[in-house]
């Protein structure tokens, strides 16, 4: 495996962008994205998990959304890399068309969700790719997965180092979503985008995030916070690239103290949402990334 070069990623990625046609931002889709792809596996637990399974070609690129989001967040990515990679696309428990009936709400249990659809699909040579909350998933995935992962790249996550929260600001939060749950959402998608950020995006995103269930909006946000991804990114023998937005600082020297091998990148101009917000630009990272990897 190539030993990752920030120079060289960076200037793969000028000239992706320079190579590529504008993308135009996609509308995130109404209902289950992907119908025609769309398929389902039980995780270990019982929960019926829905996944979209496309194209063809390696390494595998399994995509997993943020806390209360779903796979249609990842409608700007799905056509772009199926032209060149096999992609699946996954619904956590509690999630889009995933199911509800989850008791326990914990890191490894999600991460059990994704290992499942991979199991399922007997995959190797697997690039996990997750935004927010799943980038804590992605690596708790991984140290699941072993040796069929070859790389893990975060989006927009891990601005504090992957730390567990603090006990006293996870009960504030709870509080706040057991008084108003549309309220404290509203709240958190608003500061969550720039000022530059396209209206009607946030406008989505916002009323998709209000209309999470309530059960598994708490049950995640409280496995989010109580996990200190620490340990399973310093387990990680394979590339941890991070490609997050600029609009919130990143704590890049807790994740270089404890990653192998660490890369952050960063966007400008765009919010918490880069991959819906400016697609182009983070396709041609990703790529960037994945040929570095491969």
């Amino acid at each position: 495996m190539v030993e990752m070069n920030r120079r060289a990623i960076l200037l793969l990625a000028l000239g992706l962008l320079a190579a590529c046609a504008p993308v135009e931002t996609p509308a995130p889709a109404d209902g289950a994205p992907g119908d025609a792809s769309a398929h389902t596996v039980l995780s270990p637990d019982g929960v019926t998990i829905r996944y979209d399974d496309l194209g063809a070609g390696e390494p595998a690129l399994v995509f997993v959304h943020g806390w209360s989001c779903d796979r249609s967040y990842w409608s700007g990515q799905l056509e772009y890399f199926a032209q060149s990679h096999r992609v699946v696309n996954i619904d956590l428990a509690g999630h889009g068309d995933s199911g509800l009936n989850r008791t326990l709400w914990t890191m490894q249990a999600f991460g059990e969700d994704v290992s499942a659809v991979v199991n399922a699909l007997d995959l190797r040579n697997i690039v996990l790719v997750g935004h927010s909350m799943g980038g804590k998933v992605i690596v708790e995935t991984a140290r699941q997965l072993g040796g069929r992962v070859i790389g893990v790249v975060g989006v927009d996550t891990f601005h504090g180092g992957g730390r567990e929260t603090p006990p006293e600001q996870q009960e504030e939060v709870f509080e706040q979503l057991a008084e108003d749950q549309a309220g404290f959402i509203a709240t958190f998608v608003d500061r969550t985008f720039v000022e530059q950020s396209d209206p009607a995006i946030k406008e989505w995103v916002m009323a998709d995030m209000v209309a999470a269930p309530y059960a598994s909006a708490v049950g995640a946000r409280q496995a989010s916070g109580s996990y200190d991804a620490t340990p399973a990114i310093a387990s990680l023998d394979v590339p941890f690239v991070l490609i997050n937005s600029d609009f919130l600082p990143t704590d890049v020297a807790h994740l270089e103290a404890n990653a192998k091998q660490f890369l952050y990148l960063e966007m400008t101009g765009v919010g918490h949402f880069l991959m819906l917000e400016d697609p182009g630009t983070f396709n041609a990272q990703l790529s960037a990334v994945l040929a570095d990897i491969t």
